[in-house]
């Protein structure tokens, strides 16, 4: 039997028994006091678990054994080294599965505290979950671009407390005892830990599937939250829109939500609309509005005289003085005269 030697293959042996920790929490069999034992259908984990279990007991004297259960009591050839391998049939077997096993009292004790103390190491979460995960997790896609990890397990505190501290949102059913996990932030955190990458399977599946995502998908009001407090200060419909990678109408269609309930106001300016939160107490304008105001400072003109001034002709002038008028900004008077007026917003100049 192998033992460790460099501090490379210790850290290494470390990740590999912390995920057979998990794979151990997702199918083994714990209520057992004389043996050890893991059931999958995956070949590759068998052989994992295996070769963790072998090295961390390498000074002990024990046997492995493996039992492979198939529709004709003849599952694919065992690669490797163990001491008993039984073939038994199993009818409503759709692929072959194994249960590796080894007896001892005194070692299945031993486990049980190694898994106790692994369990306790919030550092090796990612790996026990990833364990969890290769053991009793799959992912369901279908129609109207469902895309849902699962995980099949008892409702389990210890489970619930390591998907809390890697922040992913789930909900239990208890219909078919399995924690259920969806939304683009979720697969993002499986995707950044690889959670799903031990079985070669779901593996392909998960990647698969998390690239068909052609869009970020937030949380629920996420989007509208998130533009809202983004409104401090005046944004562009195009700008969000690249932000947030949605349609300008998407957000346009959030923005004047906002606007019926008075809670944002929008400003035209050189063909942009641009957006901000009424309680900035701010109103935006463009350059040109800004010199017919700095015009108007101090004292009234009439509408010739202005266009006179900026070299445009009345009809263009009288334009621009009625949407300053409109922004609460400037006022004409009896005498058909001009003049700005005090406002208590901050004009913003764009």
């Amino acid at each position: 039997m192998t033992c460790l030697k460099t501090s490379k293959n210790k850290n290494s042996f470390k990740k590999n028994l912390a995920i057979c920790v998990g794979l151990w929490i997702a199918e083994g069999d714990s209520k057992s006091i004389r043996e050890i034992t893991f059931t999958n259908n995956e070949m590759e984990l068998i052989e994992l678990f295996h070769q963790t279990i072998i090295k961390l007991f390498c000074f002990e004297s024990f046997r492995t054994r493996i039992y492979t259960y198939s529709k004709k009591g003849m599952a694919n050839k065992i690669k490797i080294n163990v001491d008993v391998v039984k073939n038994y049939i199993d009818k409503r077997a759709n692929k072959p599965y194994y249960i590796w096993r080894l007896a001892s009292t005194d070692l299945s004790k031993r486990w049980k505290l190694i898994v106790k103390k692994i369990k306790s190491e919030k550092e090796r979460y990612v790996e026990i979950l990833k364990g969890i995960f290769g053991g009793e997790g799959n992912i369901k896609t279908g129609a109207h671009n469902c895309r849902i990890l699962r995980i099949a397990q008892l409702q389990d505190l210890f489970v619930e407390k390591i998907l809390n501290y890697l922040n992913l949102e789930y909900s239990y059913k208890k219909s078919n005892r399995s924690y259920v996990i969806s939304g683009k932030w979720n697969w993002d955190i499986f995707a950044e830990n690889k959670l799903a990458d031990l079985h070669p399977v779901k593996r392909k599946l998960f990647w698969e599937t998390y690239n068909s995502y052609k869009q970020t998908h937030y949380k629920s009001n996420f989007l509208k939250n998130s533009i809202y407090d983004l409104l401090w200060q005046p944004h562009t419909t195009k700008w969000m829109s690249k932000k947030y990678n949605r349609s300008k109408d998407r957000i346009s269609e959030i923005c004047s939500q906002f606007k019926r309930e008075k809670k944002v106001s929008n400003y035209r300016v050189y063909s942009n609309s641009y957006w901000i939160r009424n309680d900035q107490n701010k109103i935006i304008v463009s350059k040109v509005k800004s010199r017919y105001l700095e015009f108007l400072n101090n004292e009234k003109k009439r509408t010739y005289q202005i266009a006179k001034f900026f070299n445009v002709d009345n009809k263009s002038s009288y334009r621009r003085l009625r949407e300053l008028e409109k922004l609460g900004l400037v006022r004409r008077d009896e005498s058909k005269r001009w003049f700005k007026i005090d406002n208590n917003k901050e004009v913003i100049v764009l």
